[in-house]
């Protein structure tokens, strides 16, 4: 008797697995299969990744080879081709050296290019900044001191790398300008900074001789308007007795002459 409501029991738990099963059973095999499938997506979306990565990086250093052999158009060929296909690091790093690249050839316009598409189109804010400044360096005849000012301003902030190298720039644009107040400015930060390189404050030292002497060339003209006024109007001197009166002269001239008659 026991066993069979133990059969039948067993009966019921079977039934009831099954009903639970035919229920849930669909939703959890596909929870399963999803998650099965997302982790063979992001393995092979990896594998592609590296692959990708590994495709630019060699693109990117054939490049940089034929640069360095003097192959100049083999290497704008192929950094053009990576900044188009490439990785979106080494795309930026393609536009950068391409710049580079145009102003061996002397183009400086197209550098510029080259410099504002890399800090247009990359994450990487060192990168970013960095392309910004060589786009200012590659138009520097073209652009004015307000143009340089506005741009490279927010550079100058501590968080940023290119700190010292920006404002020696606003500085040196300053000082192209005669806006010589800014000049002396931006240079005294950079001589007197704690951790500017050597060589940015050796540079700064010497623009800062340069003002001293300019404004020094300039203050002798700033003097000489005063003196001239002065003597303007002046009583002049008392010329000596007899020296430069005519009638003095002719009564001379008559006596030398009645001597030698």
């Amino acid at each position: 008797m026991v066993d069979i409501f133990e059969e039948v029991d067993e009966e019921l738990r079977r039934d009831k697995y099954q009903d639970l099963l035919r229920k849930w059973g669909p939703w959890a095999l596909g929870a399963a299969l999803a998650v099965i499938a997302g982790s063979v997506a992001w393995q092979s979306f990896d594998a592609w990744q590296t692959g990708s990565r590994q495709t630019a990086s060699d693109a990117f250093i054939a490049a940089m080879t034929h640069s360095e052999s003097g192959e100049l158009a083999l290497a704008a060929a192929g950094l053009e081709t990576l900044a188009e296909t490439g990785t979106p690091g080494y795309v930026s790093l393609a536009l950068i050296q391409r710049g580079n690249i145009a102003l061996e050839q002397g183009d400086n316009a197209a550098a510029t290019g080259f410099f504002e598409q890399a800090a247009a189109r990359s994450s990487d804010p060192v990168l970013r900044d960095m392309a910004e400044i060589r786009a200012v360096w590659a138009s520097w005849d073209s652009l004015s001191f307000s143009d340089i000012d506005l741009r490279l301003t927010r550079l100058v902030n501590a968080d940023s790398p290119y700190r010292h190298i920006a404002r020696e720039t606003i500085a040196a644009a300053a000082l192209r300008s005669d806006n010589d107040e800014r000049a002396r400015t931006q240079y005294q930060f950079l001589a007197f900074s704690s951790d500017a390189p050597a060589g940015v404050q050796r540079r700064a030292q010497e623009a800062l001789a340069l003002i001293a002497q300019r404004t020094a060339m300039a203050a002798p003209v700033a003097d000489d308007a005063p003196a001239d006024e002065s003597t303007d109007g002046a009583v002049p001197a008392t010329p000596v007795d007899g020296a430069d009166d005519p009638a003095t002269e002719e009564e001379t001239t008559d006596a030398g002459d009645a001597g030698n008659d």
